[in-house]
């Protein structure tokens, strides 16, 4: 681990000493400066994290100094210490920026100065982490992170632009393991409420009490177990973006409460009178057609009208297969643990590409993961493929067909268990037929028929 980097500025040289020699027995490391240019100097040359100043210098004071320092690197945490300190000038310090305002002698107050050097430091990593998680946000929910070039996904991004900027209700719709809630993300962190809060609700995660109160908050003995009052999602929400998955789960009996939130961005906490009014955009997702819910009488109409101002529907990946090899390369960057990288054997493509995806992204990348870990060397051949997906191969080669081809499907399932059971034995052919329960014989036929290799190492 690096050493934090402290300078410490006195032009007085014996109190410059000890300060550095403290600050070396603590394990830091130090740089000393006479005077406020020389400090300006190593600041502009090499790496600092603290700086600690005198206040009372012949060239530079310590809060020119500050000053000074702040405009060159914001980032470093300055310290000012003086004999000559006031109420006045330590709070016109910590205005233009200092960390700290300490007074002279620190030999004093060594354990309090010490500590202060340790906030400063931690606080700089705290700032560091922040910083790292934003861009890792920013990247994240990026569009260049939502893969596909179908058209049907161009026109998911086009709304997505659209509506970031402004704060329509949007409802997301699509199968589970599209990626709405990527989709819902990404729109708040492009819109101009991103630096605001980001609340997700699952509705059909939680009973109908559940949800309630966890929407609107509670107060204090509202029911059963309301030790203390709680604000809801909405209110924790205010100012940003509440996203409220699988809104098609909420209970009919509910919905006309739902929609009066809705119109009027207010409502009242569990076993409470008074109205809260919030100002907070929500996004909606569902897997379920709400139209269809609409005709069964499972979801009211108007409160239909009232989530869907803007629609956005994600299509399933098995109307976008074009996407497959994108996705493909995408996961595959993302799960690289080994050093070398892991080709996949055009063979294994069409594979993916006749599978059905019922799981659709969510499932592909499960997959991917999978052949990943347990492929031999560095290349995904089709022996790494799952069996289920030789199962859900042929069965659309049937519909397709409109026949049964049986004996092809007993024959790709059996060599994809001959595969399994030789993977699990190391290629061992001995202990491969203890558990296929054949004889060796029997295998190498097979072995043959199939043309099964083992892998090269």
């Amino acid at each position: 681990m690096i050493k934090p980097c402290i300078l410490v500025v006195d032009d007085e040289p014996h109190s410059r000493f000890g300060i550095c020699q403290i600050l070396t027995d603590e394990g830091f490391d130090t740089i000393p400066a006479e005077n406020g240019k020389e400090a300006l100097e190593r600041i502009k040359t090499g790496f600092v994290n603290i700086v600690i100043t005198d206040e009372r210098m012949p060239d530079l004071s310590g809060m020119e100094l500050l000053s000074e320092v702040k405009r060159i690197e914001p980032q470093i945490a300055v310290i000012i210490i003086t004999a000559y300190g006031s109420v006045s000038m330590a709070v016109e310090a910590l205005k233009q920026g200092a960390f700290y305002f300490f007074e002279k002698p620190i030999f004093n107050n060594l354990e309090q100065f010490l500590t202060i050097i340790r906030q400063a430091v931690r606080a700089q990593e705290m700032e560091k982490e922040i910083d790292h998680l934003r861009k890792e946000v920013s990247e994240k929910y990026s569009f260049p992170n939502i893969i596909g070039n179908h058209p049907k996904m161009l026109e998911v991004f086009e709304i997505i632009k659209r509506v970031a900027r402004n704060d329509k209700t949007v409802l997301i719709q699509g199968e589970s393991g599209t990626g709405k809630d990527l989709v819902a993300k990404t729109i708040h962190y492009n819109s101009l409420r991103r630096e605001r809060p980001l609340v997700t609700v699952n509705c059909g995660a939680l009973t109908e009490t559940l949800l309630t109160s966890e929407l609107f908050g509670h107060t204090k003995g509202a029911f059963t177990g309301a030790v203390k009052e709680t604000i809801g999602r909405f209110q924790a929400a205010d100012g940003g973006t509440l996203i409220l998955e699988e809104i098609g789960e909420i209970p009919l009996h509910l919905q006309k409460t739902f929609l009066r939130v809705l119109e009027e961005k207010e409502f009242e906490p569990v076993g409470s009178h008074n109205s809260i009014k919030v100002d907070v955009r929500i996004l909606f997702t569902t897997n379920r057609n709400l139209r269809d819910e609409v005709a069964k009488g499972n979801f009211r109409e108007d409160l239909y009208y009232r989530v869907s101002v803007v629609p956005l529907s994600i299509p399933p990946l098995r109307e976008r297969g074009s996407d497959i090899p994108l996705l493909v390369d995408h996961f595959g960057k993302k799960f690289q643990e080994k050093k070398v990288t892991i080709r996949i054997e055009p063979e294994v493509f069409d594979h993916l590409n006749s599978y059905h995806w019922p799981g659709n992204v969510r499932e592909l990348a499960n997959i991917l993961q999978q052949m990943m870990v347990f492929c031999h060397g560095d290349r995904i051949t089709i022996n790494d493929l799952p069996p289920h997906l030789f199962l859900e191969e042929n069965k659309g080669r049937m519909e397709r067909k409109g026949k049964i081809q049986l004996l092809k499907m007993v024959s790709d399932l059996e060599k994809k268990w001959i595969i399994n059971k030789m993977k699990e034995s190391s290629w061992n052919i001995e202990k491969a037929t203890k558990l296929l329960g054949l004889t060796r014989k029997m295998l190498t036929s097979r072995i043959r028929r199939y043309k099964i290799k083992a892998p090269q190492k």
